[in-house]
């Protein structure tokens, strides 16, 4: 591993998707150490935003949280994947920062304490680079929310993969294509099952399915299999996915029996 850096463009990027290269004045935010390792905290620290979320159901806050953090992941594997970068992303450097948009949306912002990073010289370091963000990191993220929300670790994980996915496939974020599908084809192989933490299975592959044709959405998209419970927030049709399984299994439906 090289000490290396990203340009301003790079990091402008990251700004856009919510990661902040230094605290904003006046909020000392919440370190990501106290939520993964304590179950009370996670369930304190929900239950202090239930105001900023738009809900009271601590299942529905646990599943938008984990919405909101899986951008950790996708933003890890951007710099990974497309710029060859390793970000500093353990639990201990991470800090969450309380942030709702002008649409009443909870979307927190995340800084590093520490801004180092570093330039992969081998397949090997960035394989140990994805094996402590989503083992040592993102698995025990989802293993605090299993156990003290009582959300299905296959809601927890499909929040995830939505936005790894859309890192891969969107041509925005470039980086050599061959490349880029080989980082992709890696991530959802069966036989990487072992970066994600104790699996037989790839928690990811599942939800790689083929997009699909709805009424009244213009592109093909690929339909979730699990409902994140966005319509349950307050206000929450105007949240739903354009992918919830819910509405697009109807759509589907009345589209093919016309």
């Amino acid at each position: 591993m090289r000490t290396s850096s990203l340009t301003q463009d790079q990091w402008s990027l990251l700004e856009q998707y919510r990661f902040l290269k230094g605290v904003p004045s006046g909020s000392g935010g919440t370190e990501a150490s106290r939520l993964i390792f304590d179950e009370g905290e996670m369930v304190r620290y929900l239950e202090d935003r239930f105001a900023l979320m738009g809900s009271s159901e601590l299942k529905t806050a646990g599943s938008l949280f984990m919405k909101r953090y899986a951008f950790v992941a996708a933003l890890g594997i951007l710099s990974a994947t497309c710029w060859n970068r390793k970000l500093n992303l353990s639990p201990e450097n991470l800090v969450l920062v309380d942030h709702v948009n002008d649409q009443g949306l909870w979307l927190p912002q995340f800084y590093l304490k520490d801004l180092g990073v570093g330039e992969f010289t081998s397949p090997a370091e960035k394989e140990e680079f994805i094996r402590s963000l989503f083992a040592g990191h993102v698995e025990k993220m989802i293993g605090v929310l299993k156990r003290s929300v009582k959300l299905p670790g296959l809601i927890l994980w499909e929040n995830v993969a939505v936005y790894l996915f859309w890192i891969y496939e969107n041509e925005a974020f470039t980086s050599e294509r061959e490349q880029k599908q080989h980082d992709f084809a890696q991530l959802l192989s069966d036989e990487n099952s072992s970066w994600f933490g104790e699996y037989k299975k790839n928690p990811l592959k599942r939800y790689y399915t083929e997009k699909v044709k709805v009424e009244g959405l213009d592109d093909e998209i690929r339909v979730r299999k699990t409902c994140c419970y966005s319509y349950r927030l307050e206000n929450g049709e105007q949240f739903r996915c354009k992918s919830c399984p819910q509405m697009c299994k109807v759509k589907r439906t009345v589209c093919e029996s016309n």
